[in-house]
Protein backbone atom coordinates (compact mmCIF):
# COMPACT_ATOMS: atom_id res chain seq x y z
CA UNK A 1 0.00 0.00 0.00
CA UNK A 2 1.48 3.32 -1.07
CA UNK A 3 1.12 5.90 1.63
CA UNK A 4 2.16 9.37 2.64
CA UNK A 5 5.07 9.68 5.01
CA UNK A 6 5.70 12.73 7.08
CA UNK A 7 7.51 15.31 5.04
CA UNK A 8 9.44 16.42 8.04
CA UNK A 9 11.33 13.16 8.12
CA UNK A 10 13.46 14.69 5.41
CA UNK A 11 15.15 16.90 7.92
CA UNK A 12 17.68 14.14 8.51
CA UNK A 13 18.83 13.98 4.92
CA UNK A 14 21.50 16.16 3.39
CA UNK A 15 21.92 19.89 3.21
CA UNK A 16 18.92 21.65 1.77
CA UNK A 17 19.76 25.26 2.33
CA UNK A 18 22.04 26.92 -0.16
CA UNK A 19 21.06 27.19 -3.78
CA UNK A 20 17.39 26.53 -3.19
CA UNK A 21 14.60 28.83 -4.24
CA UNK A 22 11.34 29.17 -2.42
CA UNK A 23 8.62 31.75 -2.52
CA UNK A 24 7.21 33.17 0.64
CA UNK A 25 3.95 35.01 0.78
CA UNK A 26 5.88 38.20 0.21
CA UNK A 27 6.50 37.20 -3.40
CA UNK A 28 2.88 36.76 -4.36
CA UNK A 29 2.19 40.10 -6.02
CA UNK A 30 2.56 40.46 -9.75
CA UNK A 31 0.10 43.30 -10.27
CA UNK A 32 1.13 46.89 -10.69
CA UNK A 33 -1.95 48.74 -9.53
CA UNK A 34 -2.07 51.43 -6.91
CA UNK A 35 -3.84 51.16 -3.61
CA UNK A 36 -6.80 53.05 -2.35
CA UNK A 37 -6.23 55.56 0.39
CA UNK A 38 -6.35 53.71 3.71
CA UNK A 39 -9.68 54.04 5.42
CA UNK A 40 -7.88 54.21 8.73
CA UNK A 41 -6.03 57.42 7.94
CA UNK A 42 -6.64 58.40 11.51
CA UNK A 43 -3.65 56.63 13.00
CA UNK A 44 -5.16 56.80 16.44
CA UNK A 45 -8.32 54.97 15.47
CA UNK A 46 -9.00 51.25 15.10
CA UNK A 47 -9.95 49.56 11.87
CA UNK A 48 -11.87 46.77 13.57
CA UNK A 49 -13.80 48.56 16.25
CA UNK A 50 -16.18 45.75 17.09
CA UNK A 51 -14.10 42.61 17.19
CA UNK A 52 -15.65 40.21 19.67
CA UNK A 53 -14.95 36.60 20.63
CA UNK A 54 -18.13 35.48 18.85
CA UNK A 55 -16.88 37.04 15.62
CA UNK A 56 -13.31 35.89 15.83
CA UNK A 57 -13.87 32.38 17.12
CA UNK A 58 -12.11 32.62 20.45
CA UNK A 59 -11.42 34.97 23.31
CA UNK A 60 -7.72 35.26 22.43
CA UNK A 61 -7.92 35.09 18.64
CA UNK A 62 -7.75 38.87 18.23
CA UNK A 63 -7.17 40.04 21.77
CA UNK A 64 -4.81 43.05 21.87
CA UNK A 65 -1.61 42.69 23.89
CA UNK A 66 -1.57 44.76 27.07
CA UNK A 67 1.98 45.82 26.33
CA UNK A 68 3.41 46.35 22.87
CA UNK A 69 4.88 43.19 21.37
CA UNK A 70 7.61 43.60 18.77
CA UNK A 71 7.96 41.02 16.01
CA UNK A 72 10.81 41.23 13.49
CA UNK A 73 10.52 39.96 9.93
CA UNK A 74 12.12 40.02 6.52
CA UNK A 75 10.19 41.02 3.44
CA UNK A 76 10.36 40.48 -0.29
CA UNK A 77 8.85 43.39 -2.22
CA UNK A 78 7.75 43.52 -5.82
CA UNK A 79 9.67 46.52 -7.18
CA UNK A 80 6.57 47.56 -9.16
CA UNK A 81 4.47 48.00 -6.01
CA UNK A 82 3.08 51.54 -5.86
CA UNK A 83 2.37 53.01 -2.44
CA UNK A 84 0.17 55.91 -1.47
CA UNK A 85 2.00 59.06 -0.50
CA UNK A 86 3.80 58.62 2.80
CA UNK A 87 3.34 54.85 2.87
CA UNK A 88 6.17 52.30 2.82
CA UNK A 89 6.56 48.66 3.73
CA UNK A 90 7.79 49.68 7.16
CA UNK A 91 4.91 52.12 7.61
CA UNK A 92 2.17 50.44 5.63
CA UNK A 93 -1.51 50.59 6.51
CA UNK A 94 -1.25 47.01 7.71
CA UNK A 95 1.61 47.75 10.07
CA UNK A 96 -0.40 50.69 11.44
CA UNK A 97 -3.58 48.64 11.81
CA UNK A 98 -1.79 45.78 13.58
CA UNK A 99 -0.28 48.27 16.01
CA UNK A 100 -3.59 50.05 16.62
CA UNK A 101 -5.81 46.98 16.89
CA UNK A 102 -3.54 44.35 18.43
CA UNK A 103 -0.60 46.32 19.86
CA UNK A 104 1.79 44.35 17.66
CA UNK A 105 4.77 46.34 16.42
CA UNK A 106 5.96 44.83 13.12
CA UNK A 107 9.57 45.68 12.34
CA UNK A 108 11.72 44.56 9.43
CA UNK A 109 15.29 43.33 9.76
CA UNK A 110 15.64 43.57 6.00
CA UNK A 111 13.70 44.20 2.80
CA UNK A 112 14.75 42.82 -0.56
CA UNK A 113 13.31 42.35 -4.03
CA UNK A 114 10.73 39.58 -4.09
CA UNK A 115 12.85 37.71 -6.65
CA UNK A 116 15.68 37.59 -4.07
CA UNK A 117 13.52 36.60 -1.09
CA UNK A 118 14.25 32.87 -1.29
CA UNK A 119 18.01 33.40 -1.51
CA UNK A 120 17.92 35.86 1.40
CA UNK A 121 16.06 33.38 3.61
CA UNK A 122 18.53 30.67 2.66
CA UNK A 123 21.38 32.89 3.83
CA UNK A 124 19.54 33.54 7.08
CA UNK A 125 19.16 29.79 7.60
CA UNK A 126 22.82 29.20 6.85
CA UNK A 127 23.91 31.92 9.32
CA UNK A 128 21.21 31.09 11.91
CA UNK A 129 19.78 34.61 11.72
CA UNK A 130 16.20 33.97 10.69
CA UNK A 131 13.64 36.63 11.67
CA UNK A 132 11.16 36.15 14.52
CA UNK A 133 8.53 34.95 12.06
CA UNK A 134 8.94 34.04 8.43
CA UNK A 135 6.85 32.84 5.49
CA UNK A 136 8.74 30.17 3.53
CA UNK A 137 8.43 27.31 1.10
CA UNK A 138 8.73 23.63 1.87
CA UNK A 139 12.47 23.16 1.43
CA UNK A 140 13.27 26.08 3.69
CA UNK A 141 10.81 24.90 6.30
CA UNK A 142 12.49 21.50 6.35
CA UNK A 143 15.93 23.07 6.52
CA UNK A 144 14.96 25.22 9.52
CA UNK A 145 13.49 22.17 11.17
CA UNK A 146 16.67 20.21 10.53
CA UNK A 147 18.85 22.87 12.10
CA UNK A 148 16.52 23.31 15.09
CA UNK A 149 15.82 26.95 14.25
CA UNK A 150 12.05 27.02 14.75
CA UNK A 151 9.81 26.27 17.70
CA UNK A 152 6.74 24.05 18.09
CA UNK A 153 3.41 25.84 17.88
CA UNK A 154 0.98 23.16 19.06
CA UNK A 155 -0.13 24.76 22.30
CA UNK A 156 -0.06 28.36 21.14
CA UNK A 157 -2.01 27.46 17.99
CA UNK A 158 -4.73 25.78 20.02
CA UNK A 159 -4.93 28.75 22.37
CA UNK A 160 -4.72 31.66 19.95
CA UNK A 161 -5.76 30.53 16.48
CA UNK A 162 -9.20 31.69 15.41
CA UNK A 163 -11.86 29.14 14.67
CA UNK A 164 -11.56 30.05 11.01
CA UNK A 165 -7.82 29.45 10.92
CA UNK A 166 -8.32 26.15 12.72
CA UNK A 167 -10.97 25.18 10.17
CA UNK A 168 -8.57 25.88 7.31
CA UNK A 169 -5.79 23.78 8.84
CA UNK A 170 -8.06 20.89 9.82
CA UNK A 171 -9.64 20.82 6.35
CA UNK A 172 -6.43 19.33 5.01
CA UNK A 173 -6.80 16.22 7.16
CA UNK A 174 -3.93 13.94 8.11
CA UNK A 175 -1.89 14.75 5.01
CA UNK A 176 -1.68 18.43 5.93
CA UNK A 177 -1.00 17.74 9.60
CA UNK A 178 1.79 15.35 8.67
CA UNK A 179 3.36 18.05 6.52
CA UNK A 180 3.64 20.48 9.44
CA UNK A 181 4.33 18.04 12.28
CA UNK A 182 7.35 16.36 13.78
CA UNK A 183 7.49 14.14 16.87
CA UNK A 184 3.87 14.93 17.62
CA UNK A 185 4.35 18.70 17.53
CA UNK A 186 3.07 21.27 15.05
CA UNK A 187 5.92 23.41 13.70
CA UNK A 188 4.27 25.66 11.14
CA UNK A 189 1.04 27.38 10.12
CA UNK A 190 0.28 26.15 6.59
CA UNK A 191 -1.63 27.68 3.75
CA UNK A 192 -3.68 24.62 2.65
CA UNK A 193 -3.61 23.66 -0.99
CA UNK A 194 -6.98 22.95 -2.62
CA UNK A 195 -7.17 19.14 -2.71
CA UNK A 196 -9.11 19.07 -5.97
CA UNK A 197 -6.41 21.11 -7.68
CA UNK A 198 -4.07 18.13 -7.76
CA UNK A 199 -6.37 15.78 -9.69
CA UNK A 200 -6.11 15.77 -13.48
CA UNK A 201 -9.19 14.50 -15.32
CA UNK A 202 -10.31 14.06 -18.90
CA UNK A 203 -12.04 17.03 -20.58
CA UNK A 204 -13.80 16.00 -23.80
CA UNK A 205 -15.93 17.61 -26.52
CA UNK A 206 -19.39 16.33 -25.60
CA UNK A 207 -20.85 17.84 -28.75
CA UNK A 208 -18.43 15.74 -30.82
CA UNK A 209 -19.37 12.59 -28.92
CA UNK A 210 -23.05 13.33 -29.57
CA UNK A 211 -22.43 14.11 -33.22
CA UNK A 212 -20.81 10.71 -33.76
CA UNK A 213 -23.16 8.84 -31.43
CA UNK A 214 -20.32 7.75 -29.16
CA UNK A 215 -20.35 6.87 -25.48
CA UNK A 216 -17.99 8.47 -23.02
CA UNK A 217 -14.70 6.53 -23.24
CA UNK A 218 -13.49 5.05 -19.96
CA UNK A 219 -10.58 2.69 -20.64
CA UNK A 220 -7.31 3.60 -22.30
CA UNK A 221 -8.27 1.75 -25.47
CA UNK A 222 -11.67 3.44 -25.54
CA UNK A 223 -10.03 6.87 -25.21
CA UNK A 224 -7.71 6.00 -28.09
CA UNK A 225 -10.62 4.79 -30.20
CA UNK A 226 -12.68 7.93 -29.61
CA UNK A 227 -9.69 10.19 -30.30
CA UNK A 228 -9.06 8.41 -33.58
CA UNK A 229 -12.71 8.70 -34.60
CA UNK A 230 -12.59 12.46 -33.90
CA UNK A 231 -9.58 12.73 -36.20
CA UNK A 232 -11.02 10.49 -38.93
CA UNK A 233 -14.29 12.44 -38.97
CA UNK A 234 -12.34 15.71 -39.23
CA UNK A 235 -14.66 17.30 -36.71
CA UNK A 236 -12.15 20.10 -36.22
CA UNK A 237 -11.22 20.37 -39.86
CA UNK A 238 -8.31 18.80 -41.76
CA UNK A 239 -5.96 19.22 -38.81
CA UNK A 240 -8.24 17.75 -36.15
CA UNK A 241 -6.39 16.70 -33.01
CA UNK A 242 -7.67 13.77 -30.98
CA UNK A 243 -5.78 14.39 -27.73
CA UNK A 244 -3.93 17.64 -27.23
CA UNK A 245 -0.84 17.14 -25.11
CA UNK A 246 1.89 19.28 -23.61
CA UNK A 247 3.46 22.03 -25.69
CA UNK A 248 7.18 22.79 -25.64
CA UNK A 249 6.99 24.66 -22.36
CA UNK A 250 4.61 22.27 -20.62
CA UNK A 251 5.22 19.10 -18.61
CA UNK A 252 4.44 15.52 -19.55
CA UNK A 253 3.66 14.80 -15.90
CA UNK A 254 3.72 17.00 -12.85
CA UNK A 255 3.01 16.79 -9.14
CA UNK A 256 -0.36 18.48 -8.76
CA UNK A 257 -2.53 20.14 -11.38
CA UNK A 258 -1.07 19.72 -14.85
CA UNK A 259 -3.16 21.13 -17.66
CA UNK A 260 -2.20 19.52 -21.01
CA UNK A 261 -0.14 16.81 -19.32
CA UNK A 262 -0.73 13.10 -19.89
CA UNK A 263 -0.72 12.10 -16.22
CA UNK A 264 -4.01 10.10 -16.38
CA UNK A 265 -2.57 7.81 -19.06
CA UNK A 266 0.26 6.89 -16.72
CA UNK A 267 -2.17 6.54 -13.81
CA UNK A 268 -4.18 3.97 -15.77
CA UNK A 269 -1.07 1.76 -15.66
CA UNK A 270 -0.35 2.54 -11.99
CA UNK A 271 2.65 4.48 -13.18
CA UNK A 272 3.67 7.62 -11.30
CA UNK A 273 6.66 9.32 -12.90
CA UNK A 274 8.51 11.85 -10.76
CA UNK A 275 6.91 10.44 -7.60
CA UNK A 276 8.69 8.80 -4.70
CA UNK A 277 6.64 5.83 -3.58
CA UNK A 278 6.95 4.08 -0.23
CA UNK A 279 5.89 0.52 0.39
CA UNK A 280 6.69 -1.17 3.71
CA UNK A 281 9.74 0.96 4.31
CA UNK A 282 11.16 0.67 0.81
CA UNK A 283 11.22 3.74 -1.42
CA UNK A 284 11.05 3.50 -5.20
CA UNK A 285 11.04 6.13 -7.92
CA UNK A 286 7.99 5.91 -10.15
CA UNK A 287 9.82 6.89 -13.33
CA UNK A 288 12.00 3.77 -13.33
CA UNK A 289 9.34 1.22 -12.45
CA UNK A 290 8.11 -1.39 -15.01
CA UNK A 291 4.62 0.17 -15.06
CA UNK A 292 6.12 3.32 -16.54
CA UNK A 293 7.62 1.33 -19.40
CA UNK A 294 4.17 -0.12 -20.08
CA UNK A 295 2.58 3.35 -20.08
CA UNK A 296 5.26 4.74 -22.40
CA UNK A 297 4.72 1.87 -24.82
CA UNK A 298 1.02 2.70 -24.95
CA UNK A 299 1.70 6.41 -25.45
CA UNK A 300 4.06 5.58 -28.33
CA UNK A 301 1.29 3.44 -29.82
CA UNK A 302 -1.20 6.31 -29.41
CA UNK A 303 1.13 8.78 -31.07
CA UNK A 304 1.86 6.45 -33.98
CA UNK A 305 -1.87 5.89 -34.47
CA UNK A 306 -2.55 9.62 -34.66
CA UNK A 307 -4.56 9.78 -31.44
CA UNK A 308 -2.16 12.29 -29.87
CA UNK A 309 -1.31 15.70 -31.30
CA UNK A 310 1.37 15.27 -34.01
CA UNK A 311 3.02 18.43 -32.64
CA UNK A 312 3.15 17.30 -29.01
CA UNK A 313 6.26 18.64 -27.18
CA UNK A 314 7.04 21.10 -30.00
CA UNK A 315 3.83 23.11 -30.31
CA UNK A 316 4.17 26.66 -28.99
CA UNK A 317 0.78 26.74 -27.27
CA UNK A 318 -1.72 23.94 -26.57
CA UNK A 319 -4.56 26.34 -25.83
CA UNK A 320 -4.77 27.76 -29.35
CA UNK A 321 -6.01 24.58 -31.10
CA UNK A 322 -8.49 23.99 -28.27
CA UNK A 323 -10.14 27.40 -28.53
CA UNK A 324 -9.93 27.17 -32.32
CA UNK A 325 -12.12 24.08 -32.20
CA UNK A 326 -9.49 21.63 -33.47
CA UNK A 327 -9.03 19.40 -30.40
CA UNK A 328 -11.35 16.83 -28.88
CA UNK A 329 -9.69 15.76 -25.61
CA UNK A 330 -7.26 17.18 -23.09
CA UNK A 331 -6.36 16.44 -19.48
CA UNK A 332 -6.34 18.94 -16.65
CA UNK A 333 -7.73 19.91 -13.22
CA UNK A 334 -11.27 20.88 -12.22
CA UNK A 335 -10.66 24.56 -12.96
CA UNK A 336 -10.31 24.02 -16.71
CA UNK A 337 -13.76 25.50 -17.10
CA UNK A 338 -11.74 28.71 -17.26
CA UNK A 339 -9.57 27.23 -20.02
CA UNK A 340 -12.60 26.84 -22.29
CA UNK A 341 -14.49 29.90 -21.02
CA UNK A 342 -14.52 31.78 -24.32
CA UNK A 343 -15.98 28.90 -26.35
CA UNK A 344 -18.43 28.05 -23.59
CA UNK A 345 -19.72 31.61 -23.36
CA UNK A 346 -20.16 31.93 -27.11
CA UNK A 347 -21.90 28.55 -27.24
CA UNK A 348 -19.58 27.09 -29.90
CA UNK A 349 -18.12 24.14 -27.96
CA UNK A 350 -19.46 21.90 -25.22
CA UNK A 351 -16.86 20.41 -22.89
CA UNK A 352 -17.57 17.82 -20.19
CA UNK A 353 -15.26 16.23 -17.64
CA UNK A 354 -14.90 12.59 -16.59
CA UNK A 355 -12.61 10.28 -14.67
CA UNK A 356 -10.79 8.62 -17.52
CA UNK A 357 -8.95 6.59 -18.47
CA UNK A 358 -9.55 4.02 -15.74
CA UNK A 359 -7.06 1.35 -14.73
CA UNK A 360 -7.65 -2.32 -15.44
CA UNK A 361 -9.47 -2.68 -12.10
CA UNK A 362 -11.95 0.04 -13.06
CA UNK A 363 -10.50 2.64 -10.67
CA UNK A 364 -9.04 6.07 -11.37
CA UNK A 365 -5.65 6.58 -9.74
CA UNK A 366 -4.55 10.16 -9.21
CA UNK A 367 -1.18 11.42 -7.99
CA UNK A 368 -1.82 14.22 -5.52
CA UNK A 369 -0.23 17.58 -4.95
CA UNK A 370 1.54 18.34 -1.71
CA UNK A 371 -1.01 19.44 0.92
CA UNK A 372 0.75 22.80 1.36
CA UNK A 373 3.51 24.80 -0.28
CA UNK A 374 3.67 27.73 2.14
CA UNK A 375 4.60 27.69 5.82
CA UNK A 376 4.69 30.38 8.49
CA UNK A 377 7.35 29.49 11.06
CA UNK A 378 8.49 31.14 14.28
CA UNK A 379 12.12 31.46 15.35
CA UNK A 380 13.13 29.23 18.24
CA UNK A 381 13.43 31.42 21.31
CA UNK A 382 11.08 34.16 20.19
CA UNK A 383 9.00 34.95 23.25
CA UNK A 384 5.69 35.75 21.57
CA UNK A 385 4.88 33.13 18.92
CA UNK A 386 1.21 34.00 19.44
CA UNK A 387 1.90 37.33 17.72
CA UNK A 388 2.49 35.54 14.41
CA UNK A 389 -0.78 33.65 14.81
CA UNK A 390 -2.58 36.89 15.69
CA UNK A 391 -1.29 38.47 12.48
CA UNK A 392 -2.73 35.58 10.47
CA UNK A 393 -6.03 35.74 12.39
CA UNK A 394 -6.25 39.44 11.62
CA UNK A 395 -5.81 38.89 7.88
CA UNK A 396 -8.44 36.15 7.76
CA UNK A 397 -10.90 38.19 9.81
CA UNK A 398 -10.56 41.45 7.88
CA UNK A 399 -9.33 40.82 4.33
CA UNK A 400 -12.76 40.59 2.74
CA UNK A 401 -14.06 43.68 4.52
CA UNK A 402 -10.99 45.62 3.39
CA UNK A 403 -11.93 44.80 -0.18
CA UNK A 404 -15.66 45.39 0.27
CA UNK A 405 -15.08 48.78 1.88
CA UNK A 406 -12.38 49.97 -0.53
CA UNK A 407 -9.85 50.11 2.28
CA UNK A 408 -7.21 48.46 0.16
CA UNK A 409 -6.69 46.50 -3.02
CA UNK A 410 -5.97 42.77 -3.07
CA UNK A 411 -2.71 43.17 -4.93
CA UNK A 412 -1.41 45.56 -2.30
CA UNK A 413 -2.46 43.20 0.46
CA UNK A 414 -0.59 40.31 -1.12
CA UNK A 415 2.47 42.44 -1.72
CA UNK A 416 2.98 44.03 1.68
CA UNK A 417 0.84 42.38 4.37
CA UNK A 418 3.16 40.75 6.93
CA UNK A 419 3.22 36.93 6.64
CA UNK A 420 0.69 37.03 3.81
CA UNK A 421 -0.63 33.72 2.53
CA UNK A 422 -3.81 32.75 0.72
CA UNK A 423 -5.82 30.84 3.31
CA UNK A 424 -8.70 28.64 2.25
CA UNK A 425 -10.27 25.28 2.98
CA UNK A 426 -8.55 22.31 1.37
CA UNK A 427 -11.99 20.84 0.63
CA UNK A 428 -13.35 24.12 -0.71
CA UNK A 429 -14.34 22.82 -4.13
CA UNK A 430 -15.87 19.56 -2.93
CA UNK A 431 -17.91 21.47 -0.37
CA UNK A 432 -19.04 24.02 -2.94
CA UNK A 433 -20.10 21.33 -5.40
CA UNK A 434 -22.16 19.43 -2.83
CA UNK A 435 -24.08 22.49 -1.64
CA UNK A 436 -24.49 24.07 -5.05
CA UNK A 437 -25.92 20.79 -6.29
CA UNK A 438 -28.42 20.60 -3.41
CA UNK A 439 -29.44 24.23 -3.83
CA UNK A 440 -29.72 23.97 -7.60
CA UNK A 441 -32.03 20.95 -7.26
CA UNK A 442 -34.18 22.74 -4.70
CA UNK A 443 -33.21 20.43 -1.84
CA UNK A 444 -32.04 23.30 0.37
CA UNK A 445 -32.53 27.05 0.60
CA UNK A 446 -29.73 29.60 0.65
CA UNK A 447 -30.13 30.14 4.34
CA UNK A 448 -29.59 26.41 4.90
CA UNK A 449 -26.07 26.57 3.46
CA UNK A 450 -23.26 27.26 5.90
CA UNK A 451 -21.00 29.72 4.07
CA UNK A 452 -18.80 30.45 7.08
CA UNK A 453 -15.23 30.70 5.88
CA UNK A 454 -16.30 29.85 2.33
CA UNK A 455 -15.17 32.92 0.47
CA UNK A 456 -17.06 32.56 -2.81
CA UNK A 457 -19.91 30.19 -2.01
CA UNK A 458 -22.48 32.90 -1.30
CA UNK A 459 -21.89 34.55 -4.67
CA UNK A 460 -21.85 31.11 -6.35
CA UNK A 461 -25.31 30.41 -4.92
CA UNK A 462 -26.60 33.73 -6.24
CA UNK A 463 -25.09 33.07 -9.67
CA UNK A 464 -26.33 29.53 -10.20
CA UNK A 465 -29.82 30.58 -9.15
CA UNK A 466 -29.91 33.02 -12.05
CA UNK A 467 -27.80 31.32 -14.71
CA UNK A 468 -28.82 27.65 -14.53
CA UNK A 469 -31.93 26.95 -16.56
CA UNK A 470 -34.31 23.99 -16.38
CA UNK A 471 -33.80 21.09 -16.23
CA UNK A 472 -31.64 21.74 -13.22
CA UNK A 473 -29.92 18.34 -13.34
CA UNK A 474 -28.68 18.73 -16.92
CA UNK A 475 -25.55 20.85 -17.33
CA UNK A 476 -25.50 20.78 -21.10
CA UNK A 477 -24.58 24.07 -22.73
CA UNK A 478 -28.12 24.79 -23.86
CA UNK A 479 -29.35 24.90 -20.26
CA UNK A 480 -27.22 27.86 -19.18
CA UNK A 481 -28.30 31.48 -19.67
CA UNK A 482 -25.24 32.50 -21.66
CA UNK A 483 -26.69 35.90 -22.55
CA UNK A 484 -27.24 37.10 -19.00
CA UNK A 485 -25.10 39.99 -17.77
CA UNK A 486 -23.77 37.75 -15.00
CA UNK A 487 -22.67 35.00 -17.38
CA UNK A 488 -19.17 36.18 -18.31
CA UNK A 489 -18.01 36.62 -14.73
CA UNK A 490 -19.68 33.54 -13.24
CA UNK A 491 -20.22 30.73 -15.75
CA UNK A 492 -16.52 29.76 -16.07
CA UNK A 493 -16.37 29.15 -12.32
CA UNK A 494 -19.74 27.38 -12.21
CA UNK A 495 -18.74 25.15 -15.12
CA UNK A 496 -15.46 24.40 -13.37
CA UNK A 497 -17.27 23.37 -10.19
CA UNK A 498 -20.41 21.68 -11.51
CA UNK A 499 -18.75 19.98 -14.48
CA UNK A 500 -15.05 19.87 -13.57
CA UNK A 501 -15.49 18.93 -9.92
CA UNK A 502 -18.45 16.57 -10.49
CA UNK A 503 -16.39 13.48 -11.40
CA UNK A 504 -14.14 13.88 -8.35
CA UNK A 505 -17.15 13.77 -6.05
CA UNK A 506 -19.54 11.53 -7.94
CA UNK A 507 -17.14 9.08 -9.59
CA UNK A 508 -14.37 9.07 -7.03
CA UNK A 509 -10.66 8.34 -7.30
CA UNK A 510 -7.77 6.69 -5.48
CA UNK A 511 -5.26 9.29 -4.26
CA UNK A 512 -1.55 8.51 -4.55
CA UNK A 513 0.72 10.62 -2.37
CA UNK A 514 4.31 11.57 -2.93
CA UNK A 515 6.43 10.05 -0.15
CA UNK A 516 9.21 12.59 -0.38
CA UNK A 517 9.59 16.27 -1.14
CA UNK A 518 12.94 17.88 -0.77
CA UNK A 519 16.54 17.50 -1.80
CA UNK A 520 19.26 15.13 -0.64
CA UNK A 521 23.00 15.73 -0.94
CA UNK A 522 23.25 13.59 -4.07
CA UNK A 523 20.18 15.22 -5.60
CA UNK A 524 21.78 18.63 -5.17
CA UNK A 525 24.70 17.52 -7.33
CA UNK A 526 23.10 15.15 -9.84
CA UNK A 527 19.35 15.68 -10.08
CA UNK A 528 19.39 18.16 -12.95
CA UNK A 529 21.21 15.70 -15.19
CA UNK A 530 18.94 12.84 -14.17
CA UNK A 531 15.86 14.90 -14.95
CA UNK A 532 17.22 15.83 -18.36
CA UNK A 533 17.94 12.17 -19.07
CA UNK A 534 14.39 11.22 -18.09
CA UNK A 535 12.68 13.95 -20.09
CA UNK A 536 14.66 13.28 -23.25
CA UNK A 537 14.23 9.50 -23.08
CA UNK A 538 10.49 9.65 -22.47
CA UNK A 539 9.94 12.14 -25.30
CA UNK A 540 11.97 10.06 -27.76
CA UNK A 541 10.05 6.90 -26.90
CA UNK A 542 6.64 8.56 -27.25
CA UNK A 543 7.58 10.20 -30.57
CA UNK A 544 8.92 6.94 -31.99
CA UNK A 545 12.48 8.26 -32.13
CA UNK A 546 13.68 5.49 -29.82
CA UNK A 547 12.38 1.94 -29.27
CA UNK A 548 10.61 1.07 -26.04
CA UNK A 549 13.65 -0.94 -24.92
CA UNK A 550 15.49 2.37 -24.60
CA UNK A 551 13.62 2.60 -21.31
CA UNK A 552 15.78 -0.21 -19.93
CA UNK A 553 18.93 1.71 -20.86
CA UNK A 554 17.49 4.78 -19.18
CA UNK A 555 16.83 2.87 -15.96
CA UNK A 556 20.37 1.48 -15.88
CA UNK A 557 21.86 4.95 -16.45
CA UNK A 558 19.57 6.47 -13.86
CA UNK A 559 20.74 4.08 -11.15
CA UNK A 560 24.41 4.32 -12.16
CA UNK A 561 24.50 8.10 -12.41
CA UNK A 562 23.19 8.87 -8.94
CA UNK A 563 19.79 7.23 -8.64
CA UNK A 564 20.98 4.43 -6.36
CA UNK A 565 22.53 6.86 -3.90
CA UNK A 566 19.44 9.07 -3.95
CA UNK A 567 17.13 6.16 -3.20
CA UNK A 568 19.32 5.12 -0.28
CA UNK A 569 19.22 8.65 1.15
CA UNK A 570 15.47 8.97 0.76
CA UNK A 571 14.78 5.51 2.18
CA UNK A 572 16.84 6.36 5.24
CA UNK A 573 14.87 9.56 5.75
CA UNK A 574 11.47 7.98 5.28
CA UNK A 575 12.27 5.21 7.72
CA UNK A 576 13.70 7.49 10.40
Amino acid sequence: MMKLKKLVSLMLVGSMVLGMTACGGDTANTDKGTSETPAASDSEGKVSDALTPSETGGSKALQPFEETVTIKMGHGLDPNTVFDEGETVENSRFVQWLKNDLNIDVQYDWICASSDFGQKINLCIASNTIPDAVNVGQSQYLAMLKYDQIQPLTDVFEEYASDQLKQYVRSGGDALMDAISYNGEMYAIPAPEITAGGVNIMWIRQDWLDQLGLEVPRSVDEVIDVAQKFVEAKLGGDNTIGIIGPASGDQLVNIGGNRWGLDPIFGAYNSYPEYWLENDGKVTYGSVEPQTKEALAKLAEMYAAGAIDPEVFVRNDSLEPVTAGKAGIFFGPWWCGYTVDSVTLNGSQEWMAYMAPLAADGKFYSPMADPTKQYVCVRKGYEHPEAAIQIINYLIENEQSWVDNDMTQNNITASIYPLFNVYDNADEIEYSYEWLKKFNLGEVKKEDVDVTGRKLLRSDLDAIEVLKLDPKDDFSLEYWDLDHEMAASNIPRLVSIMIGERPLVEEGYVPIFNAYSGQTDTMAAKWANLQKLEEETFAKIILGQAPIDEFDNFVEKWYNEGGSEILEEITAAVNE
